[in-house]
């Protein structure tokens, strides 16, 4: 066995190297720079909810309008759809009246909903405008298309002046 000058111990055993990914130092690096990744993946879910939230939303009669007047912009009012349209106006009223109102009329039949109506809304008026639009899908099947046109037209205003109407007034 020979001495080493350098380290003055006997070369019994060859040079050992330790790869850079086992150093201490690189695996406290790799764990920094995962905190580091992990923070900015949180910073940016933070980010997104935070634009979620502040993100103003519609008053439900504007979005309620909005969504009538897409109908008309889907070119929905019209005698060839009229069966879709009296089934979307129908959805879209039961929907703004749960919404607005609070009333249970989601789920219900357009008879149902009627009912529910006379008994639990104070406006009259307002109740027969909607028995009028509800109802109204039964006649137009057995009209002719002029007739058929001129209904569908005068539901659609219908279906927004009752929005309009419900409307809360700014104080």
């Amino acid at each position: 066995m020979k001495l080493n000058e350098k380290t003055g111990l006997y070369e019994n055993y060859g040079l050992w190297h330790v790869p850079f990914w086992q150093t201490d130092s690189f695996q406290l690096g790799l764990k920094i720079a995962a905190c580091v990744i992990a923070l900015l993946v949180l910073a940016l879910l933070i980010r997104k909810y935070l634009q979620y939230c502040k993100r103003k939303k519609l008053p439900v009669w504007d979005q309620a309008l909005a969504d009538i007047r897409q109908l008309k912009n889907d070119q929905k009012v019209s005698a060839e759809y009229g069966k879709e349209f009296y089934l979307a106006i129908s959805a879209l009223l039961k929907k703004y009246l749960h919404e607005r109102f609070g009333y249970d009329v989601l789920g219900k039949t357009d008879a149902e909903s009627i009912t529910y109506l006379r008994e639990h809304h104070a406006d009259d008026q307002l109740v027969a405008e909607l028995t009028t639009l509800l109802q109204g899908g039964t006649v137009i099947k057995f009209a002719n298309g002029q007739a058929i046109q001129e209904q569908l037209e005068h539901d659609y205003v219908r279906a927004i002046a009752i929005i309009q109407r419900t409307i809360p007034e700014e104080k």
